[in-house]
């Protein structure tokens, strides 16, 4: 309200006129003029007018507000109003504040409900770095839907510290034996190995001018929130097919450039029964496609009419452009149980505000991070599909 600040300025000025005819008179030890007094009158009739209008201003500011927030409710909604509702939309405006202007009292005053230290700076545990919930609540959103890490059912390994050395079985699990009655049980033991899964760090740099800073609250969490998660996500899948790719075990496709009938099938039956009740298919879009398209007497691979999965010879398919599309020497197709592929994330995203550096520019930087490693525990049990190189 600028006006109102016009007027308090001027409110000012008036008293400090007051006072300074009031301290002359008085630096001489004498009572004020006819005149003087005359003047202060005056002045102090106008600083209770300003007074007056400043104080009507504001109590019709505090109404308008009161209206805004009293929005009419025809039909409760114990969802909407309740106290987590109001206090995820107190986090999301928040957090626009915090990242439009740096001013982080809003957010202090959510976290210090649980928290009796203030949020600052250097204490991670009191918010400096960490994403505010909901902030984090949406990014996560849109990389868990942006993500196969969870429809693939990967296994999430606990630990503590930048590397942990999980134990896999790495040899034939053999049968129970058949035994007499009080003759000695069969010795057994499974050969271990252990994978070191070792955090790396990841990292993002989110530059936004002064205009879109000063874009409407939800529009600018919302643009975040997709913007980061989505990145998230891909970057999970390009993690994950990398280790698949590198790590699982190898099969053959029949050509080097196309789509062949029969590949499908080479990977289902080449992985082990054990294996094979969650194994999923994962390819790109455009080479489903060209499996999709191969004809004989009848489409081979079509997906059941009115199916509510994709799938290849009964098994689902998910698509990712982290796997590499049909060509010479290419791995196209991933196949298996992902529930063998192993992976971390510790921290799973954490967020800096630096409204500094780019200051010359108009600009605040946002940066976001997160550790995390993927790892193929059981080659046997993931597969991907090769080209030939001719």
């Amino acid at each position: 309200m600028e006006n109102v600040r016009e007027v308090m300025s001027k409110r000012a000025a008036l008293l400090s006129q007051a006072d300074a005819i009031l301290k002359a008179a008085l630096d001489e030890v004498r009572a004020l003029t006819e005149d003087e007094n005359k003047q202060v009158n005056d002045l102090n009739a106008q600083i209770d007018s300003l007074a007056s209008t400043i104080a009507l201003a504001d109590r019709s500011a505090r109404m308008q507000a009161e209206m805004a927030q009293a929005a009419p409710v025809r039909r409760p909604d114990p969802v909407r109003n309740s106290d987590e509702a109001q206090r995820r939309r107190d986090e999301a405006h928040a957090i626009a504040q915090y990242v439009r202007r740096g001013d982080a009292s809003g957010l202090m005053d959510i976290y210090a409900v649980s928290n009796d230290t203030d949020m600052n700076i250097g204490t991670p545990a009191d918010g400096g770095y960490a994403v505010p919930t909901g902030h984090y609540r949406g990014i996560i959103a849109k990389r868990d839907a942006t993500s196969l890490v969870g429809p693939l059912g990967c296994m999430r390994i606990p630990g503590v510290g930048t590397t942990v050395n999980v134990p896999f079985d790495d040899g034939a699990a053999n049968l129970f034996v058949s035994t007499n009655e009080v003759a000695a049980f069969d010795r057994d033991a499974p050969v271990l190995n252990r994978a070191a899964m070792t955090l790396v760090k990841y990292t993002k740099k989110v530059t936004l001018s002064d205009e879109l800073l000063n874009d409407e609250d939800s529009n600018l969490t919302a643009f975040l929130n997709d913007y980061v998660g989505r990145a998230a996500g891909l970057t999970y899948n390009s993690l994950l097919f990398t280790e698949v790719l590198a790590n699982g075990t190898s099969v053959a496709l029949g050509t080097a450039a196309a789509a062949t009938a029969g590949d499908p099938e080479t990977l289902i039956y080449s992985l082990k029964g054990e294996y094979a009740d969650s194994a999923v298919f994962v390819m790109k879009r455009a080479t489903e496609g060209a499996y999709r398209k191969l004809t004989g007497n009848l489409f081979l691979y079509q997906p059941t009419p009115n199916g509510a999965t994709r799938s290849l010879g009964g098994f689902p398919v998910y698509n990712s452009e982290s796997v590499a599309a049909i060509g010479a020497g290419n791995k196209s197709l991933a196949f298996g149980n992902f529930g063998f592929v192993g992976y971390r994330e510790a921290p799973s995203m954490t967020f800096l505000r630096d409204p500094y550096s780019a200051a010359a520019t108009g600009q605040v930087n946002l940066f976001y991070y997160f550790r995390v490693v993927f790892k193929v525990l059981i080659a046997e049990a993931v597969l991907y599909g090769k080209n030939p190189t001719a």
